[in-house]
This record gives C-alpha cells, sequence and structure tokens, in this order.
C-alpha cells in the first residue's frame, strides 16, 4: 500500500541543507519503498519541483543513477540496486532538466540583454530569482524553473528603466501606482505578441521596506554582466524576504535558501544578520519569522545567524506555524494564507498598509489580479472582504487543531 505521507516526507527531506540530507539517507531508503513513483513524478511536476528536487531524491535513494542523464552505473560493491522508481524518476529529471536548460539559457542571455541596456542608460539593476540564481545556488541553470524575468530597479529610475527596455518590444506597464508614483512591489511589462516573457521591474523585494533592497541589493555602478554580487548577510535576507513575502508556502525559496546555506554559509560570521536588524527594524519581524521555518523545513541554523538573543514573539510563532511546505488547498485559500502571514508579521505603524494590500486593493489591483489568474470573478468589495476574513479564520482554526510544528527560534 502506497503511502501519501511517505510521499511528502520524501520531498520535504530532499529540500533540506546538504548536512539534512546526509543524517536522512536511512530514513529516505525506508520512505522510498512505500512510495508511488509515477504520482510522485506527477507532484513534483505539478509543484514545479522536478528539476530542482527530482535530482536530490534519486541520490537520497540511489546515488548510482545519474539523474542528469536517467542512467544507472554499475554498482562496485555490487550492492542493492536501488528501488526501479528512482531510474523511473532519473528518466524524467533528466527529460526536464534538458528544457529547463534551454529556457534558462535563453532567460539568462535576455536577462544580460537587458542588464546591459539598463546599464547603458546609466542605470543600476541586479537580477532577481530565475536562472542566474539557479545556477549560482545549485550549479544548473535548468534547475531553478522561471517563466519571467525579475529585475531590481533604483525605485527614482523605474520611468527610464521603462523607456530603456520598451525598446525590445515591451508594452507600457499597467500597475497601480501609490501616492508617491511608485507601484506596490513592481511594473509588470508585457510583450503583446508573446516573443518575450514577462519582464518585472522591482524597486523592492518585500512589503515593509522602503531602502533595504536599493542599499544593499544593488551594484555601486550599473553593471551590464550581472557579475555583482550583494554581501551574503544582504543576500540571504533577500532570500529569507521573498520566502516570506510567498507565505511560506511549498519548498520553491526555502530550498534555495538550504542551497545558499550550503554555498555561502561559512561566508556569514556568527549573528550575521543581527546588524541588518538593527539597520532595518521594519524587517526583524518577518526575518526571524522567516529565519525560524527555514530552519524547520530545510536546517538552516536560525540561531547561527540571527545570534542568541534573538526572540520570535507571539505573533512570529503564529506566522511560522503556518508555514505550508506541502501545500494542497486551494488557490484562493494559499493567496489568503499569504495575506495572513503578511498582517502578522507587519511592522509597528503597518496595519493599514496591510489592509490596503490585502482587504481592500483598489479595483486597479484586482482586475490585474484577475488578469493574472490570481483570483476568478468579480465580488462586490463587502463580499470579498468578508470572504477573505472567512478564509483567514478557516487556516488559524487549521492551523490550531491540528499538531504544528514548533518554531526553533524564540520563547
Amino acid at each position: 500500500m502506497f503511502s501519501v505521507q511517505a510521499e511528502r516526507r520524501l520531498i520535504l527531506l530532499s529540500a533540506g541543507t546538504v548536512a539534512r540530507r546526509q543524517a536522512a539517507r536511512t530514513l529516505a531508503a525506508e520512505l522510498a519503498s512505500d512510495i508511488d513513483w509515477p504520482r510522485l513524478i506527477a507532484t513534483l511536476r505539478a509543484r514545479r519541483l522536478l528539476a530542482l528536487l527530482g535530482p536530490r531524491i534519486v541520490e537520497l535513494v540511489d546515488p548510482l543513477v545519474d539523474p542528469t542523464v536517467g542512467d544507472r552505473g554499475p554498482d562496485p560493491t555490487g550492492g542493492d540496486p536501488g528501488p526501479s522508481g528512482a531510474r523511473e524518476l532519473a528518466d524524467a529529471v533528466a527529460q526536464v532538466l534538458a528544457l529547463g536548460r534551454r529556457r534558462g539559457v535563453l532567460l539568462q542571455l535576455l536577462t544580460q540583454r537587458i542588464l546591459a541596456m539598463l546599464a547603458d542608460a546609466g542605470i543600476r539593476a541586479a537580477p532577481l530569482k530565475g536562472p542566474l540564481l539557479g545556477e549560482a545556488l545549485h550549479g544548473d541553470p535548468g534547475r531553478r524553473l522561471s517563466s519571467d524575468i525579475d529585475v531590481l530597479i533604483p525605485p527614482r529610475q523605474l520611468p527610464q528603466a521603462v523607456a530603456a527596455v520598451r525598446e525590445l518590444g515591451y508594452g507600457e506597464p499597467t500597475d497601480h501606482l501609490l501616492a508617491d508614483g511608485l507601484p506596490l512591489l513592481h511594473l509588470r511589462l508585457l510583450d503583446a505578441l508573446c516573443r518575450l516573457p514577462p519582464l518585472e521591474l522591482h524597486w523592492r523585494v518585500h512589503w515593509y521596506e522602503r531602502s533595504f533592497a536599493s542599499e544593499r541589493l544593488l551594484p555601486p555602478a550599473p553593471d551590464a554582466a550581472g557579475a555583482w554580487r550583494p554581501a551574503p548577510a544582504d543576500e540571504l535576507a533577500e532570500l529569507l524576504l521573498f520566502y516570506a513575502r510567498d507565505g511560506f508556502i511549498d519548498l520553491r525559496i526555502v530550498t534555495d535558501i538550504g542551497a545558499w546555506w550550503d554555498a555561502r554559509g561559512e561566508q556569514l560570521p556568527p549573528a550575521g544578520l543581527a546588524p541588518l536588524l538593527d539597520a532595518h527594524p521594519a524587517l526583524a519581524r518577518v526575518l526571524i519569522a522567516a529565519a525560524a521555518v527555514a530552519e524547520n523545513v530545510v536546517g538552516l541554523p536560525a540561531r547561527r545567524v540571527l545570534g542568541d538573543a534573538v526572540a520570535l514573539g507571539p505573533r512570529g510563532r503564529l506566522a511560522a506555524r503556518l508555514a505550508n511546505p506541502n501545500p494542497h488547498s486551494s488557490q484562493p485559500q494559499l493567496y489568503a494564507d499569504m495575506g495572513l502571514i503578511d498582517g502578522l508579521l507587519a511592522p509597528r505603524g503597518g496595519f493599514r498598509g496591510f489592509v490596503r494590500r490585502q482587504l481592500l486593493p483598489p479595483a486597479e489591483v484586482l482586475d490585474q489580479q484577475a488578469r493574472h489568474g490570481q483570483r476568478h470573478g468579480k465580488r462586490s468589495t463587502l463580499a470579498r472582504f468578508l470572504g477573505v476574513l472567512g478564509r483567514y479564520g478557516l487556516t488559524i482554526a487549521r492551523r490550531t487543531f491540528t499538531r504544528a510544528s514548533r518554531p526553533a527560534v524564540g520563547r
């Protein structure tokens, strides 16, 4: 009898740091015997995790299989050949990696072209997420599948950046603008002929910050090659902020966090994020909660990066308990969960902003979300408000009456 629980546990183990995966080899082998491998492959594909976690699962349960080519070499020890399902998974991984690499190379080339155009216009810019991150953290541009391009821009240079990249064929962005003329998070540009992937020009990486990204994640001068890289503490904070902004849902970003620790953790001094918490207090609660969740999910040593004196607090603990590494809720419920975590982690004075973002967004934002498939149908403002509150209550009730992992940080 195959076990869905065994499948979820194996997927979760594969997302961990190298140290966590090495410690879990025996458990992974036990779980593999209860796996429906075709269903596992379908699950990973549906969650866009096949290229990212598939190779790790193969390595955990059958190290002699090469997931990049879907082949198994001879076992010099004459030992157990491993589950045949691992070879089936390796074949599927090899196919998706081949496709991902081709798309990743195209996105890399286009990203570098965009960075060069922005540099020629005197605009500092840095790529966010995508295949460049995939190659830096996972050693392969095909591991981190992306459907769009994200670039960080200084907020005051967004209009010049739009003018520069529109020469490629992008249309004018239609995002709602705040009173200061800035979008909520980014400007989204589309090619009407669908020749180019969507492009998002960010001026920040999280709702609660207005200076962190522009001060710490941009190169000091225009960088046409995109070779500049933030300091280790700033780059880890960036990933943690992405994770929290996405509501601690699923494993894509948190796997990046674990891979970052394996690649750059030694470069971070003890309590390396503590100075950043002092410099940007509005980000303190969200960074502490994200580190706590990442410790539970992938093994990031939260106390090592934050320091022993950092406390999570009651709102942070509740937000951490709402983390959902194996989501199976409806899309509207997942978006509501993201909004609830936004409210729980909002800094002092941030409640009004949370209400405007999540409970009473402008009509233009709702229309844009509908176009992007983030909501379905039209409802009155009151109906939407009550519906979102109802989903918040459902999430809290579900977590209250089900056993959840305790955060590893805080009191």
